[in-house]
């Protein structure tokens, strides 16, 4: 694997992610409107959310492996990881971070150079190494099921970029000096890297994170990323690249407000009212004029039952507005409801859709008579699936409208 290209491509995704972020800003005014382009993929109880762009900071702790050919346990080192980042929208942000500590490498060789009994020898070294790099995150979390602030754990997929600046070989450069590392008779017993003083080289990486949620500026952290980088970093020369591995854990502080939320209003139409013009003749012994009397018609009554993605199941601040068309149609006897369901065009097709809206219609029906004893011929369901989108946020036409006649 050429390291060289898997640098660039990193480097020209993070570049590429930092160009669209003037656009993810916008998303958030500061009154926290809803359009179309939020990330509102979970509408619950009516109310929609989104990320304000914010900085963060980082701190963690953990270990390191470094691949090699001795025991799991002898390549483990301790590690540590402070960052600095920014969100810039709901989905993608930016990171600059520097890792560092210890790195450690190790061989298993045969004692050749004896003969006889031929013992295998396990040797060991240890270095250190500081590595800055920046990166693009995703929040995976929000990306598939929408921004919600309560959310216990955030996924976040990570990939980033940077150098890697290592020094301290010296036991290493001890047993070079002692000729353990060697070509004895044009056998190659052990090919080696044996640097000296303080080496670069470039690096890249890709992880994955999770925040756990403590509060709206404090988060508990845990992540793994997978680094690799060039042949001579463990002072092995096996002619690919080298990898080593971080498993962190920490903490992450918010800076400035990282939220905003807007409670999702069905329009309401203009109420029209007309007048009825009664006129009464009223007997008189002296003449009086005709006195009119205005009686104002019954008022129509329009509400919309929001539902979630794919359901047709009442959510709990829905339950307050049937409990509404109720108390209306039992004070108006002669009041006819009709209830038609919709859904959003660009989730599912017209064979899903079609019977869903009818659900959504027939749910608030059985409610109706079942709960509050309304005559199920005063009202009349209708199902139009995805052919009637009120909403430009598509979010908001997973509905039941409902409107008195």
């Amino acid at each position: 694997m050429n390291i060289k290209n898997t640098l660039f491509a990193a480097m020209l995704a993070t570049v590429a992610l930092s160009a669209s972020a003037q656009e993810a800003k916008k998303e958030c005014s500061k009154d926290c409107q809803v359009t179309a382009g939020m990330l509102c993929k979970n509408v619950k109880d009516s109310v929609c959310h989104k990320v304000i762009p914010h900085a963060y900071v980082q701190a963690q702790f953990g270990a390191q492996y470094t691949l090699g050919e001795i025991d799991f346990g002898d390549l483990i080192s301790p590690a540590a990881q402070l960052s600095v980042g920014y969100e810039f929208g709901s989905v993608v942000g930016a990171r600059f971070a520097v890792s560092a500590w210890q790195s450690k490498g190790g061989s298993s060789l045969y004692d050749y150079l004896n003969y006889y009994p031929m013992e295998k020898i396990d040797y060991r070294w240890k270095y250190n190494y500081v590595a800055p790099t920046i990166a693009a995150t995703f929040n995976m979390s929000n990306l598939i099921s929408g921004v919600n602030p309560n959310r216990l754990v955030d996924i976040y997929a990570i990939l980033g970029a940077g150098l890697n600046i290592h020094w301290g070989n010296k036991e290493h450069n001890a047993l070079t000096d002692q000729g353990t590392f060697v070509t004895y008779n044009d056998n190659t017993f052990e090919e080696s890297y044996d640097w000296k003083g303080t080496k670069a080289a470039g690096v890249a990486y890709a992880g994955l994170a999770a925040d756990f949620k403590v509060s709206r500026k404090w988060t508990v952290t845990a992540e793994v990323n997978a680094n690799l980088t060039g042949d001579r970093y463990n002072s092995k020369k096996a002619g690919n690249v080298d990898w080593y591995f971080n498993a962190l854990a920490g903490v992450k502080y918010n800076i400035g407000k990282t939220y905003c939320s807007k409670k999702l209003e069905a329009p309401q139409p203009k109420v029209v009212y007309k007048d009825r013009i009664v006129e009464k003749v009223v007997e008189k012994i002296v003449e009086k004029p005709v006195e009119k009397v205005v009686e104002a018609t019954r008022p129509p009554l329009h509400i919309e039952i929001f539902f979630n993605i794919a359901g047709f199941k009442l959510l709990g601040s829905e339950a307050q507005k049937v409990k509404e068309i109720a108390n209306y149609m039992k004070k108006y006897p002669d009041a006819k409801l009709e209830v038609v369901g919709l859904c959003d065009k660009g989730t599912g097709t017209d064979a899903i859709n079609n019977p869903l809206s009818e659900k959504r219609a027939n749910l608030v029906k059985n409610i109706l008579v079942k709960t509050y004893k309304i005559p199920a011929d005063r009202i009349n369901c209708i199902g139009k699936g995805s052919t009637i989108q009120p909403y430009e946020v598509p979010e908001l036409n997973r509905v039941a409208v409902c409107d008195a006649k």
